[in-house]
């Protein structure tokens, strides 16, 4: 085959990567769809052979600088560079953490229904007869629960710095266990989301019912509750999620869409990390302050607020 008899057989496939190449300096090539992608990447292989074929058979010729030139073009946008481990972290938190999120919704939401229906048998049980806490609260948990009655001066406030860390310790290992104990088709997760419910639910009325001070109470628990719960209720999703793909497999193998499962859930992990680890330094050091209940529950509302803005603003990006 002649120079001029290549060039004129496979010029339109060059002219279509040149044209290809060129849109892709206005935009990302994660912004074209798939078919796009595929074909853009087709070209560039044809091309690549191309330019070899053309420096083996016309070394002196015209194709080879020319393909040589377009093949380079387009290199940079068909092989990414590998980005730095704190630019994938900043990608994470920026953008890909609430996109996760958003993907798995419906099984954070029925995570936080189960909890939430924990809390709702608790408390109304509890509240018919206190005796039924001790069904969900462990004995030292039913010890500090009077720590919250405003006549229990020192003691008291040793009470209430036990439930303090204690919630937290036991909302950490809930966090994990509800994600782990997917794997026995969620029912082990669809128990220890319920039964976390039922302790917070079992506390507040008992709390409540004793006399305790609603105020102090919530102004102990919410500051770093509200990001610690949110926490629980994506790990409890999580798990959801897995033992969803146990039971209901679709159209995969059930190890197929059990390690699909498992991908998408691991997805949400660094991201409960974080959460509980924010919550852990407000539990440490905001909520054990000497301020006013008040200032502490505005603060509360303050997390859910910057949760949503969060939220929002990571899925436009």
């Amino acid at each position: 085959m002649t120079e001029a008899k290549f060039i004129e057989t496979n010029e339109p496939r060059w002219r279509e990567l040149h044209q290809m190449t060129s849109a892709l300096r206005k935009t990302s090539i994660k912004k074209m769809t798939t078919n796009k992608v595929r074909e853009f990447a087709r070209s560039f292989r044809n091309a690549s052979m191309h330019l070899a074929y053309a420096k083996t058979h016309y070394p002196n010729g015209r194709a080879a600088p020319y393909l040589n030139q377009l093949v380079g073009a387009a290199h940079m946008y068909f092989f990414r560079t590998r980005k730095s481990a704190f630019g994938t972290v900043m990608d994470y938190l920026r953008s890909g953490f609430a996109k996760a999120l958003r993907q798995q919704k419906s099984y954070i939401i029925a995570a936080f229904i189960i909890f939430m229906v924990g809390v709702a048998v608790a408390v109304s049980m509890v509240l018919v007869n206190k005796e039924f806490a001790a069904l969900f609260l462990p004995v030292e948990y039913l010890e500090a629960a009077n720590g919250f009655n405003e006549s229990a001066g020192e003691a008291g406030s040793l009470s209430q710095a036990f439930m303090s860390s204690a919630v937290m310790t036991n909302n950490i290992s809930v966090s994990f266990m509800s994600f782990a104990l997917g794997i026995t088709a969620g029912l082990g997760t669809i128990y220890v989301m319920f039964l976390n419910g039922g302790m917070l639910g079992a506390l507040s009325a008992l709390v409540f019912s004793t006399g305790g001070s609603a105020a102090h109470f919530f102004a102990l628990i919410l500051p770093h509750g509200f990001i610690e719960l949110t926490a629980i209720y994506i790990a409890g999703g999580c798990g959801l999620l897995i033992g969803r793909a146990m039971l209901i497999p679709g159209n995969l193998k059930r190890k197929d869409a059990v390690i699909l499962a498992g991908k998408q859930a691991a997805a949400l992990l660094p991201g409960v990390v974080i959460m509980l680890v924010i919550a852990g330094i407000i539990e440490g050091f905001f909520t054990p302050a000497n301020i006013a209940p008040w200032i502490k529950l505005a603060f509360s509302f303050g997390t859910i607020a910057l949760m949503v803005v969060y939220y929002r603003l990571a899925l436009k990006n």
